[in-house]
């Protein structure tokens, strides 16, 4: 008991987490489940830090899920010039990354799979929860036009870092990094639906653009589930 206590301090030192939005609070402080993303391209949640925000989440939550990117990543490639055989090879390599910093995580930490559970985004496609709620994200773009925007914006962004600059995407470009985020998008909005979570708090390490308009006090447009909440998770140094 002594040293379950003296690791709760620990993470409590470490991890910094505070909600965003409007309902997130009471969301956060239920405890129902915690959803973190991992991607190729983001080195913040390294091994260690990446084991110490999840040390903190299985503290507080019923239920953690670890969910990396993956969908897109090889057309993105394909559309910068590499031959086929050599983006799948590369998109392999990275993954085999990011699985082995989740991973190692969860072995520094002592974690069992029953309370953290992690999957690649790429199992969730033909889930009819995680369909259902593409669908409602795909109907907002075409009549949200700051949602359109704002997921533009992200998408070129995910593109500047790998263009030359002052360089203009190409189309094949624009549309795998515009599939990246795309299918990112449904876990901002309905976590609970996909996941079968009573409830549900998307954790990062900051506020991302679609982070910040969803979880505004928006009026109109997409928004988010009422047991969907956003949290900024960071963790010390």
């Amino acid at each position: 008991m002594v040293a379950h206590s003296e690791q709760q301090v620990l993470t409590d030192l470490r991890v910094k987490a505070s909600a965003f939005g409007g309902g997130s609070e009471k969301i956060l402080e239920r405890g129902d489940h915690a959803l973190f993303g991992v991607s190729t391209g983001n080195s913040y949640f390294s091994r260690r830090r990446l084991a110490d925000a999840l040390a903190w989440a299985v503290e507080r939550f019923a239920v953690v899920d670890v969910v990396h990117a993956d969908v897109a990543l090889q057309a993105m490639l394909e559309a910068f010039g590499y031959e086929r055989l050599a983006a799948r090879k590369s998109v392999t390599k990275q993954l085999r990354g990011v699985r082995r910093r989740i991973e190692g995580a969860l072995e520094d930490i002592g974690v069992t799979t029953d309370r953290v559970r992690t999957r690649p985004l790429s199992a969730f496609l033909d889930q009819p929860g995680y369909q259902e709620v593409l669908a409602r994200t795909r109907t907002a773009l075409r009549t949200d036009m700051q949602l359109r925007s704002v997921r533009d914006a992200m998408a070129y962004d995910f593109l500047a870092k790998r263009l030359m600059p002052d360089a203009l995407p190409a189309s094949a470009q624009v549309q795998a990094a515009l599939a990246y985020v795309d299918a990112e998008l449904p876990f901002f909005v309905d976590t609970p639906l996909i996941l079968g979570a009573a409830s549900s708090v998307h954790c990062y390490h900051t506020v991302l653009p679609l982070g910040d308009l969803l979880f505004s006090e928006r009026r109109t447009g997409l928004r988010p589930a009422e047991n969907q909440g956003y949290a900024v998770v960071t963790v010390q140094d």
